[in-house]
């Protein structure tokens, strides 16, 4: 499907080109959006977000449209410039696809490898561990016959010097693969750092706390959603993407609870419905980026949980947001 768009998109864009040329000068602004146009159907768009590559083509379409039909005007140039940003917009959400694609797949070949090196580490510490036994076992029955043959013990002790030479060399390797061991736990305590950070990255965008009941990842309301409503902003779904991308760092056994808050303008039965709308919203969006639906769960608060006064702008504000509490 996505070759398909491509080959069509191309072809359009060629076409329209042909058109334009025919016709008249396209304005900057045109000629613009064809080169981001271009751009996005040849690049990874066409396989990671084929509808966003189709809108911007859509958009380019409208833009030429409106060159053939009043070449130079504003609607050309306004239509122009949609398409330019569709396409950029497409190139855009193509490369962060990729790159979390690309997260995913490092972080399942670092857990393969660290579970392949974690079981042969056990495997090897237990064999060991049964051939010190095994060779504990020889030494007292060498020392019982060294007890009952005193003329043999010239012969016995040698024997007995090369069992222990053994046994050492058993323990250094025991000693060598506890190292092994520890660096493991040296890499999961970087894989832990590395978690840390990402959540500090969030800082910007979100406030972080941790509290009785968890690590708690406020969001203000007022850049999530315009007033009265639940449908994301757009500026919203970037915020989100990156801490979905946090949420899906966190072990598979952590929960997750998306809670909604208002502040008291408006009857209680409103706020209730706007904060479980706005914490369904959210919800679905960072399932939509990658955390599995079965760790998540959206809970309304309304006006009931406020952490500033009501009674002032700035508390209300403080009041309308959205509490993401992992436990």
């Amino acid at each position: 499907m996505a070759k398909r768009i491509y080959s069509i998109g191309t072809l359009g864009v060629a076409a329209a080109l042909l058109v334009g040329c025919g016709a008249s000068t396209p304005t900057k602004e045109l000629v613009d959006a064809r080169a981001a146009y271009q751009e996005a159907a040849h690049g990874t768009a066409a396989e990671l977000v084929p509808d966003k590559l189709l809108s911007a083509k859509q958009s380019l379409d409208r833009a030429e449209a409106a060159h053939n039909d009043d070449s130079g005007s504003v609607q050309e140039k306004s239509l122009s410039y949609v398409a330019q940003r569709m396409a950029e917009l497409a190139v855009a959400l193509a490369g962060q696809a990729q790159a979390q694609k690309d997260v995913i797949d490092a972080e399942k070949q670092y857990d393969e490898v660290q579970d392949s090196l974690r079981k042969q580490a056990q495997d090897e510490a237990a064999r060991t561990a049964m051939a010190l036994k095994e060779n504990q076992e020889r030494l007292d029955k060498v020392r019982k016959d060294l007890a009952d043959e005193n003329n043999k013990v010239g012969e016995q002790a040698k024997r007995l010097s090369q069992q222990e030479a053994d046994l050492n060399a058993k323990k250094a390797e025991l000693e060598a693969r506890q190292k092994e061991l520890e660096a493991e736990k040296a890499a999961r305590a970087l894989a832990e750092k590395k978690l840390a950070d990402a959540l500090k990255s969030l800082e910007e965008i979100a406030k972080i706390k941790e509290e009785s009941r968890g690590l708690v990842i406020t969001l203000d309301g007022s850049v999530l959603f315009a007033s009265g409503k639940t449908t994301l902003l757009p500026m919203a779904k970037d915020r989100l993407a990156r801490v979905a991308a946090v949420l899906q760092q966190q072990s598979d056994d952590k929960k997750i609870v998306v809670e909604g808050h208002t502040d008291s303008v408006g009857s209680d039965d409103a706020n209730m419905k706007l904060s479980q709308g706005r914490a369904d919203s959210v919800r679905e969006y960072l399932v939509s980026e990658g955390v599995k639906s079965d760790r998540i769960k959206a809970v309304g608060k309304g006006e009931t949980t406020p952490i500033a006064d009501n009674k002032t702008p700035d508390g209300r504000a403080n009041n309308r947001r959205v509490e993401i509490v992992i436990k």
